[in-house]
């Protein structure tokens, strides 16, 4: 896989979308909840990726804490990178 900061735009969000379909989506559903993509934008030399959770999350106090840092967090670490921040909207 290439390195994240060297990768297109196109590239990063299929890097994401992978991550999140392999390591995020099921620990959400453990839970009975779910977290899509909204839309992937670049800033400043970083990489912000905005979702929008559903289900139990959609609820969920910790969403917006915990569980939002535990997703950028796994993002960060899947695709070797610190310049990864994740939004709720």
């Amino acid at each position: 896989m290439k390195n994240f900061e060297e990768m297109n735009i196109k590239e990063k969000i299929e890097a994401i979308e992978e991550v999140l379909k392999k390591d995020i989506l099921p620990m959400l559903a453990f839970d009975g909840g779910f977290a899509e993509i909204v839309d992937v934008r670049e800033n400043n030399n970083e990489t912000h990726v905005f979702i929008k959770y559903g289900g139990a999350c959609a609820a969920c106090s910790s969403a917006k804490g915990a569980t939002l840092f535990a997703i950028e967090e796994t993002l960060r670490k899947k695709l070797n990178t610190d310049k990864i921040r994740v939004f709720q909207v």
